[in-house]
């Protein structure tokens, strides 16, 4: 009954009577009860019959009945934000985090955050229905532990945070721990891009490169839990460079700022007009911004569609084994690439049809993502309430 006020605007007993098959009286126990709890209010009369008979009571989802918090730790930010019940941030915070900050001190400004938002936004602690944090790195969802993350070396192995963060917080307060794509996924797939959609990829790529999986309508974590690791999915094993993880031709360093600044100081000497050369600080192709080289790309400078169309060409490899392991209707990218514009987006597109059984029709579709930043926090928050709606 719940979940069919949370999806409507508002309806009265008799309406959800026909829709659950309860009796009124049934009905207005179960109203009574959440309307003491504060997730349901009633808004006012209705129309009457048109037998002329007594205006019925018209109830509404109250989203304001409570409250969820929403945290991602990435390499150098806390960001963190809390929402009502339908998902809208009413307040959100940013911490700055140091290099490889050892646990304790990133503990604290988790606990920090969770106050301040409750403070700033002057909700009631007690209404607060959960804390979900997402993260780079390995995790283990059904225990809360962060097996490893690859910015925070220092914290060793098989941390167990869920358990740390429930002992720093009173009352007993829903906490969960995942890998940060996979809140990212969920977000766009309740609020973003992915809103009609039920079989689902995110990509974050650029700094690393991690992904969320969407399978009806569920994230999926694997045997491991380390599915959606495809960053370290080798596409070209003749590449000198090598990756974090030890291996070379990682996905990840494929389509990795390094290397595509790499590209551009490689092929620099065939482009001497380009304005990328121009904008380099002391000639240093390694300090180029990235929204440099989209912009210059956007304006057709050879140098920067040189480069880009060999990123484009490796991004298209890595997208077609992902579409033919998981066969999505949509792949959704996040990150620094979300920058580069309609026309790398269209191109990317291009390239993926082209790769890997091209007598078949693929129709996934490749989108940028609708929120940003915002993804991680609003994907924890709803992650949360679609968890105490279940």
């Amino acid at each position: 009954m719940l979940n069919l006020l949370r999806n409507s605007d508002e309806l009265s007993v008799s309406e959800i009577a026909e829709m659950i098959n309860l009796s009124k009286p049934t009905i207005m126990k179960i109203m009574n009860y959440y309307i003491e709890k504060g997730f349901i209010i009633l808004k006012g009369k209705g129309s009457s019959t048109e037998e002329g008979g007594k205006k019925p009571n018209i109830f509404k989802f109250n989203a304001n009945g409570g409250y969820a918090i929403g945290m991602s730790i990435t390499a150098n930010k806390l960001k963190s934000a809390v929402t009502n019940l339908k998902g809208e941030i009413l307040n959100s915070l940013d911490v700055d985090i140091n290099c490889n900050e050892d646990l304790d001190s990133i503990l604290d400004k988790i606990i920090n955050s969770y106050y301040g938002l409750i403070d700033k936004t002057k909700v009631d602690s007690s209404k607060v229905i959960g804390l979900a944090v997402g993260i780079y790195g390995l995790t283990d969802y059904d225990r809360g532990i962060v097996f490893y993350s690859p910015h925070y070396p220092s914290w060793g192995k098989n941390i167990k945070m869920q358990e740390k963060i429930k002992k720093r917080i009173p009352g007993n307060v829903l906490v969960i721990i995942d890998n940060l794509p996979r809140f990212q996924v969920f977000a766009e797939m309740t609020l973003g891009a992915a809103r009609n959609s039920r079989n689902v990829v995110s990509i974050f790529a650029g700094y690393g490169l991690a992904s969320g999986i969407i399978f009806e309508n569920d994230i999926i974590r694997g045997a491991h839990k380390i599915m959606g690791e495809v960053g370290h999915m080798i596409i070209n094993p003749y590449e000198e460079q090598e990756c974090a993880c030890g291996a070379r031709g990682c996905f990840e360093v494929m389509v990795s700022m390094d290397r595509l600044r790499k590209i551009i100081d490689l092929n620099k000497e065939r482009f001497p007009e380009s304005t990328l050369l121009n904008n380099s600080s002391n000639g240093s192709i390694q300090n180029l911004d990235p929204e440099e080289i989209f912009n210059a790309y956007k304006n057709k400078d050879s140098l920067a569609v040189e480069a880009l169309n060999d990123i484009t060409s490796w991004f298209a490899v890595g997208l077609s084994n992902i579409i033919l392991i998981y066969d999505p209707e949509l792949i959704v990218l996040h990150g620094i690439y979300t920058k580069a514009g309609d026309e790398f987006l269209k191109k990317l597109r291009n390239e993926t049809g082209k790769v890997a059984l091209k007598n078949v029709k693929k129709e996934t579709k490749i989108k940028y993502s609708e929120l940003g930043s915002r993804a991680g926090v609003l994907g924890a928050a709803t992650y949360v309430i679609n968890r105490f709606f279940s």
